[in-house]
């Protein structure tokens, strides 16, 4: 699984290094992700730079939750499942105005589905070094029962309506909604990607400037 994101990765990064610097787009906004037991909202996020006036390559990060009551065979009275998406991003603007804009993407990547026991904890230990010192700080995080990875692609259309200007940047702020159809492959311990191909849908705020 690390080598895989190492080399999904590795092209996102190869992506924003090859696009125009001084052109970058950044989304953040909250999706209905499929999840078991039909949608979670989910955070979403991604930021793509411009190779040319219309294309522009980036990454996408999808993260939710969700409880179960379900057990799955595991020694637990309750379950709760975590979904993290993480993807490379092409998108074309197909249409480019002063106040709209439509655009078409597709996206593909992993999607990493963690089940856990909220009820039995461990105590997880993080190291950072700051001015030469090392600090240790704990935290106790629910005991994974298991984790499956799956591959995903997602293509959907992106419609942005421009709210206004941070003129000192000259920074263009614009309600954007993203509309797509998740396809996920693969089979897991105890879901297979089927339960996961569904529509989805994300309303948030981009930000489209220089950089």
């Amino acid at each position: 699984m690390k080598k895989t994101l190492c080399i999904l990765g590795f092209f996102v990064s190869c992506h924003l290094f090859f696009a125009q610097k001084d052109h970058l787009a950044f989304y953040g906004g909250l999706e209905l992700q499929p999840a078991l037991r039909g949608y979670a909202p989910a955070f979403h996020m991604n930021a793509r730079g411009y190779i040319n006036d219309r294309v522009s390559l980036g990454g996408v990060l999808t993260y939710t939750q969700q409880n179960h009551s379900d057990n799955f065979g595991y020694l637990t009275d309750r379950t709760r499942s975590f979904h993290t998406t993480f993807n490379a991003l092409g998108q074309n603007d197909l249409i480019q105005k002063e106040k709209f804009s439509f655009s078409a993407y597709i996206s593909t990547g992993v999607y990493l589905f963690s089940l856990v026991n909220p009820d039995e904890t461990y105590t997880q230990s993080s190291y950072n070094q700051i001015d030469g010192i090392w600090f240790v700080t704990q935290q106790e995080a629910p005991r994974r029962l298991s984790r499956d990875l799956f591959f995903n692609i997602q293509p959907g259309l992106d419609a942005s309506y421009k709210l206004g200007t941070i003129t000192k940047e000259n920074v263009g702020i614009y309600l954007t909604s993203r509309v797509g159809y998740q396809f996920v492959f693969g089979n897991g311990r105890n879901i297979n990607g089927s339960q996961l191909t569904k529509p989805v849908i994300s309303l948030g705020i981009t930000l489209n400037g220089p950089k």
